[in-house]
């Protein structure tokens, strides 16, 4: 699914799977509503929201992309929403170049790097998700990264339940990080 220039819609029930390039594309002030779709198995991102892109994103199963599971930069703001977002080949979620967004009682977990990464400029609100049994760490913010991580689930991670490099400023509050291979 390609939605761009201020598009809308209502998608509900839809598979999308094996694509080459990301299973749906948000761009240009586009503003879909997407509820339980099954997005697997892709060459690439499941869902990529970028140059603006908004959506509301509603009890999706997002697993086994190459690339993150959902991507947002380049100003995106979409809204996550109790989405199952696992076994991806590299991380979950990845906030870059910008990238905002709400990701709210999500399940991210199972993925081979970490279950959200935060890095350029990018400032997300990651609130009230269970991020567990990362191959890595469990929030990883870098690259002058910013963000919201606050009521989260955090454990079972391979590496740091967060961890916050180079220049970044997050506020992390009010999170039960747990039963991590290596450190908080």
């Amino acid at each position: 699914l390609y939605i761009t220039d201020y598009a809308q819609g209502v998608y509900e029930d839809n598979e999308i799977s094996r694509n080459a390039l990301a299973g749906i594309w948000v761009k240009n002030y586009a503003n879909p509503v997407m509820r339980r779709n099954h997005i697997h198995h892709g060459r690439d991102v499941g869902i990529f929201t970028f140059n603006n892109g908004q959506g509301y994103f509603e009890a999706n199963d997002i697993h086994a992309n190459r690339i993150a599971g959902f991507e947002v930069k380049a100003g995106a703001n979409p809204t996550v929403v109790r989405c199952d977002i696992h076994h991806g080949q590299t991380g979950g979620i990845y906030v870059h170049e910008n990238g905002l967004g709400q990701f709210l009682e999500n399940r991210i977990h199972s993925n081979a790097y970490a279950g959200v990464w935060i890095t350029a400029n990018s400032n997300p609100t990651i609130r009230k998700n269970e991020i567990y049994n990362g191959q890595q760490g469990g929030v990883y913010i870098f690259g002058d990264g910013r963000g919201l991580i606050e009521h989260n689930n955090i454990y079972g991670n391979q590496l740091a339940g967060i961890q916050i490099r180079t220049s970044s400023n997050p506020i992390v509050r009010h999170n039960r990080i747990h039963h991590g291979e290596h450190g908080g």
